[in-house]
């Protein structure tokens, strides 16, 4: 059987490789620094406490899933955020496990993941006891595992909770033995990982790379016999929310991407991983965003009752003269999508001549007179498939790339903010629009989503980097954008 080493036995786990400020996310410090200022704006609010606690729920149910505890179907997954841990949620069929058993293992999850935040709280610095700690409560519930015996065989073993791993737990995947730190080498490493993630701590590495750096030199490592994944992620998060940003979510859907980084990670690439984490602060912000919203209209009822002025925070002028420096970039990103629309633009109309004598292909951008237009798709797009809410008060622009043949289509990328009030965020969301004239001689419309997150950026990002972020997602909502266009001709 052939072996492939994760831990590598002459090195032990190694230190990163290249220059941490390389390997950050530029999209990060934006959403630190809007979150920090929506988060005292929050303080004390029944919907920032709602959120954070269905953030947790929503961790919680997904470390599970991803590790094959168990299998909850999606829409019950969603009622028990919404509603909390409750037995009777699970109707007979939504889970593969004893519904007793599956309850007790989410509330065992919730509840590491609440002592990670009471960690960051204390103010306390991480260390193997406490990693010891994390591991007990997450597996409070779980009392075996499989593990392998002298000769190499599969047995199931009680599983110590809170303490290192006493036999190899290497797993087997289509032949081939994946090898972790060996049990007699698990206390040493796991103290060169405590003493060099300090190190880190102390050099002020971007958090997105400790997290990283951290839960991939763990999973290469695997101390415990059982859950290290889960643990991996919780001391992830715990590294993301000390530094104001949200717990390490991997959903179901994120896995394929989640295991293909790790194997990068494996292969000394960690960059696709930090990227992931990137990518899981946005998802989350994006539904932060909406919190405020919702105490926005609660505020302006109240202040419409009292006869105060607008309930809206009053931004200090120089605060919102930095706020709207994303005005600037948007602008450059408007600039590049003009470019490349432009630069495809007679390929495409090619292709529709082949179907229509006389289809054509031309870009537009809006202007001041325009920039109202695709206001309801917009809405359409945000709320009911990307999942926002679509602030066009402050900044609204588009590019579109218009197509004439039998039938009308336009290509539209449009940028405007995410959450109200703003924020020094917007959003690009991109969608397809086909419009046909029926039989009664009445237009109609048809929107087609071209991208489940819309590209998010923020006042504070580097513009080359802004750039070299935004052209890899333009290119893959553009492969979609033609693949939906070619069936439609």
């Amino acid at each position: 059987m052939t072996e492939h080493p994760i831990w590598n036995p002459a090195t032990g786990i190694t230190d990163l490789d290249a220059d941490p400020a390389q390997l950050s996310a530029s999209e990060i410090p934006g959403i630190k620094a809007v979150w920090t200022d929506q988060r005292k704006r929050l303080k004390g609010s029944t919907q920032l406490s709602d959120f954070t606690e269905k953030l947790s729920r929503e961790w919680a149910i997904e470390t599970g899933v991803i590790e094959n505890l168990y299998e909850i179907e999606r829409g019950v997954t969603q009622t028990l955020i919404e509603r909390g841990f409750q037995a009777e949620l699970l109707s007979h069929g939504s889970t593969n496990k004893p519904r007793d058993y599956v309850i007790q293992l989410l509330r065992d999850q919730k509840d590491a993941l609440d002592g990670v935040f009471d960690f960051v709280k204390s103010d306390r610095a991480l260390s193997a006891s406490y990693v010891k700690e994390l591991h007990a409560v997450l597996l409070r519930s779980q009392d075996t595992t499989e593990g392998l015996d002298a000769q190499g065989r599969h047995v199931e073993v009680p599983l110590i909770k809170g303490a290192w791993k006493t036999l190899a737990n290497y797993p087997v995947r289509d032949g081939i033995t994946f090898t972790y730190c060996s049990p007699e080498h698990v206390g040493s490493e796991m103290d060169q990982l405590i003493k060099m993630h300090a190190e880190h701590v102390a050099k002020s590495v971007p958090s997105e790379v400790q997290a990283a750096w951290l839960h991939h030199r763990f999973t290469q490592i695997h101390p415990f016999q059982d859950g290290n994944g889960r643990v991996a992620r919780a001391i992830a998060s715990l590294v993301l929310v000390k530094d104001g940003l949200f717990p390490l979510v991997v959903t179901r859907d994120d896995k394929p991407t989640y295991l293909d980084a790790l194997e990068a990670a494996d292969s000394g690439n960690l960059k696709p991983l930090i990227d992931l984490i990137a990518k899981l602060q946005i998802s989350q912000f994006r539904k932060a965003s909406a919190i405020s919203e919702s105490l926005l209209v609660e505020e302006d009822v109240q202040a419409a009752l009292g006869g105060l002025l607008k309930a809206a925070d009053k931004v200090a002028a120089d605060q919102l003269a930095a706020l709207r420096g994303v005005f600037d970039l948007a602008h450059i990103l408007e600039d590049d999508l003009c470019d490349r629309l432009a630069a495809i633009a007679p390929t495409v109309s090619t292709a529709l001549q082949r179907v229509s004598d006389g289809a054509t292909a031309f870009v537009t951008k809006s202007n001041s007179e325009t920039d109202h237009y695709f206001r309801a798709q917009i809405i359409d797009n945000a709320k009911n498939h990307i999942g926002y809410f679509a602030d066009t008060g402050e900044y609204r622009s588009w590019v579109a790339l218009n197509m004439r043949w039998s039938r009308r289509g336009q290509l539209v990328f449009a940028n405007h903010g995410i959450g109200r009030p703003f924020n020094g965020s917007l959003i690009c969301a991109p969608f397809l629009e086909f419009k046909d004239t029926d039989e009664e001689g009445q237009m109609r419309a048809t929107l087609v989503p071209l991208a489940e997150e819309g590209f998010v950026f923020f006042y504070n990002e580097d513009r080359e980097r802004l750039l070299s972020r935004f052209r890899p997602w333009r290119e893959s909502v553009l492969k979609v954008a033609l693949k939906e266009l070619t069936q439609n001709l």
